[in-house]
């Protein structure tokens, strides 16, 4: 006799899960958040913040955070404009809500008229995160260039060698490594210098 096993519970049957949004928008990791960021985002999770408006006060938070005042209020605002944290109510209510597009906590239905009750928007890269990426691709094109021409010089010393072969390894890891911060940056909405096009038209396809 077959005994019938409990269904598992589903990560959209109620509150204890949180699900992050990933794949449609740009992510996280790509916006160069800063320490106090981070810890708001988790800071707003622990207390609903994904399913429901809390009040965000940085002169209570900060003690809390270990951080201080005007950091917590610089990171309150660029979350804002990064369109992560979304503000409920008027100007002067304090109350806030991780945007429900990337952050969510509870059944699939209220997530549907969560979303469109607020009609939350995209998230936004700032020219903070942008300024980053651009140097990380910068970075990243540099090393590419430098394994390139370490391949070409070994194997011109030592055709067919084995250390040849390794660098020439190394040269197209190096260059897989900046294309993937290329794309990167692309998404982000960089304008990316003659030299980083020039390069990216030279790599083959």
């Amino acid at each position: 006799m077959v005994q019938q096993k409990e269904r598992v519970r589903h990560a959209f049957d109620g509150k204890g899960y949180t699900l992050e949004g990933h794949g449609v928008e740009v992510p996280n990791y790509s916006l160069n958040l800063s320490g106090t960021e981070w810890d708001i985002i988790d800071w707003m999770k622990q207390r609903g913040g994904c399913a429901s408006p809390v009040q965000l006060a940085p002169a209570s938070l900060a003690p809390e955070l270990c951080s201080g005042d005007t950091a917590v209020k610089k990171a309150i605002s660029r979350l804002l404009r990064l369109n992560l944290l979304v503000r409920v109510g008027g100007s002067r209510s304090g109350t806030y809500q991780l945007n429900p597009r990337r952050f969510w906590e509870g059944g699939g239905e209220a997530h549907v008229k969560a979303c469109l009750r607020m009609d939350p928007p995209p998230i936004t890269p700032d020219e903070k995160a942008k300024t980053a990426a651009l140097k990380a691709v910068q970075k990243a094109v540099e090393a590419a260039l430098s394994a390139a021409e370490t391949a070409d010089q070994v194997e011109a010393a030592m055709p067919g060698s084995k250390v040849a072969s390794s660098a020439r390894s190394a040269a197209q890891n190096a260059q897989a490594s900046a294309m993937l911060a290329v794309d990167t940056a692309l998404k982000l909405g960089t304008k990316l210098p003659l030299q980083i096009r020039r390069f990216v038209q030279e790599v083959p396809a």
